[in-house]
């Protein structure tokens, strides 16, 4: 740097400035005046090319000819601008020796001159030999032709050159022998990778991103190649100001090992207005990530094996972002800092993310303290399984979760507005989420789901898979249960239930399949259990569920079982069970049950396919809804195939003998289809296509029950049985009735008053298909209470 001189406002100053030559009138001209003008425009015209920054424009590229084997190089054709700012062209390729005898710069006679900011560069020494060298693209001015000179006498007359062409030259500049190890490929290629590095400066930036220079707020700034190899040779004048770097040079003898461009090549970009912060500011830190990708990608292809083993094994450094062949190990290439999987990537979104990891520092393979993962992408995804992989510098806190807007109000967190806030007041209402994954012994699975029990709030996921358990998963004394099973599969041999919840608030389950085992139980029907029991939990909601039960000798189990054990007049409504089963698929074993609901305050059951697991051999019940306590019932839109008994809907008070005093509030059953399949040994055991006892309130319509007229009408099956105590209100509409016996039978309990009061209790618009009997069986005291109208009977 120049030394600092004195001024004052308003006084010029004229240091290194450029000096143009005033031309007038009568002004007696030189050579040298002309040659000084030519300078001062060269000047200007440098000092604009250096205010727009020194690199590659294009080209340049430096290629191995018959593989090196000869010294032999050749040059592309190309442009580029030196740090001094002047322009150095190529318009055609040059074939380049790089092995030469000693040669002294070219007499360019007694008018040549140093136009322009740089000095005139010999060739320098070369010989042949092992070594590393920087081959460099220098201006040279080369005179050219002759013109005569003016003499008054004929006999003086002479010639002086004619011009001098801006040109360039090649020139190598020998480096510091490296440290090669033992020579084989290996350590040459780590040789390689860390010279490259070395011409990036990756240590000195990255000391400067731990320790930037706070304390010099406006230091002195002087341009140059950034820190690292490249800036220690100008420092020293090995390379100069007017020097492009081409590419490193490595050879053996006569033959060219390798040529590295990437290391030394740099895209033309400015230099930071600051040198001190140019580890962290300016256009040349994009350029420098290129690079760095590029240097990589080069290796690579001039040597693919270092691809066939860990990265660690051959390269000191990776770039923070490159791209593998699609058949590449990667797993084994990255070794502990690969990723856990490949994740597909859009060829539309891979540029974005790739410039947005080459502003992040390399990865130090060999340090420590560099505990830098990697993400690996699939370029095309699913669509192209052999496509590329593009790796890239994982940089996690790149981006705080607090920096992530977050709509707070329609998250219903409306006190959150990014992220991290959100995952916080989440966290301190104890909100948890526990995945399970299938590689987990069953006993670790218990042992999780016991750890998150007794909170407020409990997400369970189960990652896709087979689960093979030997005792029933337990969820117990919990509050608000969410389940997500994502298609996996619970599996028990030992017993019917594969997983129990019991004692929660709520619980939410959607997409499990379960499969129950071989049950031991001999409880009561009420009692049985399922696959998937809920015990005394008031808010029940079951969707997308599959399970499978197997066949026993009697019924013994169901496919779901939610109960309420205790229920009692004075229960707090928060205490009242309520359940919604939907869309589920149920496969059931022989003489078994399908969905078995008991004590519900509010039960809708709808969109399920229930069915027997083998065609010839019926399940026994298909729903049952039931208990001594039942509120409003909803049963739709449910397709019962191959039961004895398709539906129930019922009360009971099994401690008194007199007629029952419990009654459902409001019952539904409308749009199901129930196919009835019978066997001669079901005579001894209850059959209907759907059975509501006991309702304040009863509506069946539109459903359908099927049947084996033969069998059916021996064995007296009736399609719908409505026995009980009824309210005023009952209404048995467009239902079709096919192959069974009777159709409907309704036989309501007599009250103690006698049918007095008056009754909307009507049949209409139901068919009969293929009937033994009648389509409406009723006695005669009843049908006088009975409005029928519009039946049709077969």
């Amino acid at each position: 740097m120049s030394e600092a001189v004195s001024t004052r406002l308003g006084q010029g100053i004229t240091q290194d400035s450029v000096r143009a030559v005033n031309f007038f009138n009568g002004r007696l001209l030189t050579a040298r005046d002309l040659s000084r003008d030519q300078d001062a425009r060269r000047l200007a015209d440098a000092r604009v090319g250096a205010s727009t920054g020194s690199g590659i424009a294009w080209g340049l590229e430096v290629n191995l000819l018959d593989g090196g084997v000869n010294g032999e190089v050749q040059v592309e054709a190309g442009l580029a601008m030196s740090l001094s700012g002047q322009a150095l062209n190529l318009a055609t390729p040059v074939r380049l020796t790089l092995i030469q005898p000693p040669v002294s710069a070219p007499d360019t006679g007694s008018s040549a001159r140093d136009f322009g900011p740089c000095k005139q560069l010999g060739n320098g020494s070369y010989v042949a030999g092992d070594g590393l060298f920087l081959l460099t693209l220098t201006p040279l001015d080369q005179p050219d032709g002759f013109a005569p000179v003016l003499a008054i006498d004929a006999a003086n007359a002479r010639c002086a050159q004619d011009l001098v062409i801006e040109a360039a030259q090649l020139r190598l500049i020998r480096l510091p022998d490296p440290s090669v190890g033992s020579g084989n490929e290996r350590d040459v290629a780590r040789m390689r990778n860390r010279l490259a590095y070395d011409c990036f400066g990756a240590d000195e930036r990255q000391l400067h991103h731990l320790q930037p220079d706070l304390a010099a707020t406006r230091p002195a700034s002087e341009s140059g190649h950034g820190a690292g190899l490249l800036d220690r040779l100008l420092a020293d004048k090995t390379l100069h100001r007017c020097d492009v770097p081409l590419a490193l040079v490595y050879m053996l003898g006569r033959s060219v090992v390798f040529v590295d461009g990437a290391s030394v090549r740099r895209r033309v970009a400015s230099q930071a207005a600051t040198q001190a912060w140019s580890a962290w500011l300016g256009e040349r830190l994009q350029g420098l990530g290129e690079a760095q990708m590029l240097q990589f990608q080069e290796q690579c292809a001039d040597t693919p094996a270092i691809l066939q083993r860990p990265a660690s094994d051959s390269l000191s450094w990776l770039p923070p972002a490159g791209l593998l062949p699609g058949a590449t190990d990667w797993a084994r290439f990255f070794g502990s800092r690969k990723p856990a999987e490949v994740v597909p990537l859009s060829d539309a979104d891979a540029t974005a993310v790739l410039q947005q990891a080459l502003l992040t520092d390399p990865i130090a393979l060999t340090r420590s303290t560099d505990t830098s993962r990697l993400r690996v992408y699939r370029i095309g995804g699913a669509s192209n399984p052999n496509g590329p992989l593009l790796f890239v510098r994982d940089s996690r806190n790149g981006v705080h979760a607090e920096q992530v807007w977050l709509d707070g109000r329609r998250a219903e967190l409306e006190s959150s507005d990014n992220v991290q806030s959100a995952i916080d007041r989440l966290r301190r209402g104890s909100c948890l989420h526990l995945v399970i994954h299938p590689q987990m012994r069953p006993e670790e699975v218990q042992k999780r789901l016991d750890a998150h029990s007794k909170q407020a709030r409990v997400f369970i996921s189960f990652e896709p898979g087979v689960y093979r358990l030997n005792a029933p998963l337990q969820i117990k004394e919990a509050g608000h249960v969410e389940i997500q099973g994502h298609g996996a599969l619970l599996q028990i041999d030992g017993d019917e239930k594969a997983l129990l919840i019991q004692g929660c608030d709520s619980l939410v389950l959607h997409g499990l399949e379960l499969h129950g085992g071989k049950s031991t139980s001999n409880e009561s029907s009420l009692n049985l259990g399922g696959a998937l029991t809920v015990l005394n939990t008031p808010s029940v909601r079951i969707q997308g569920l599959k399970a499978r039960t197997q066949a026993h000798d009697e019924l013994a189990c169901n496919a779901i079982t939610v109960r309420r054990t205790q229920v009692s007049d004075k229960d707090d409504p928060g205490e009242q069970l309520r359940v919604d089963i939907g869309h589920c698929e149920l496969r059931i074993g022989a003489r078994q049950g399908g969905i078995l609901c008991v004590n519900a305050e509010r039960a809708h059951v709808h969109d399920n396919l229930i069915r027997n697991a083998e065609s010839k051999q019926p399940l026994r019940r298909g729903i049952v809804v039931a208990g001594r306590r039942a509120g409003d019932i909803h049963v739709e839109r449910n397709q019962v195939l191959g039961a004895v008994e398709g539906i129930t809907v019922a009360t009971s008070d099994e401690g008194k003998a007199t007629e029952p005093a419990l009654l459902a509030d409001r019952v539904s059953v409308s749009h199901n289809q129930v196919e009835v399949q019978l066997l001669g040994e079901h005579h001894k055991v209850n059959r209907c296509g759907v059975m509501v006892g006991n309702a304040r309130s009863a509506c069946l319509a539109h459903n359908e029950v099927l049947a084996d007229g033969k069998l059916a009408h021996e064995l007296g099956l009736q399609g719908m049985r409505l026995h009980g105590v009824y309210g005023t209100q009952l209404l048995v509409r467009d239902n079709r009735l096919i192959g069974v016996d009777v159709g409907v039978r309704f036989d309501p309990i007599k009250p103690s008053e006698g049918f007095k009061r008056p009754m909307l209790w009507l049949f209409t618009g139901n068919l009969g298909e293929q009937l033994g009997s009648d389509l409406l069986g009723m006695t005669d005291e009843v049908s006088k209470v009975v409005t029928r109208r519009d039946n049709l009977p077969d």
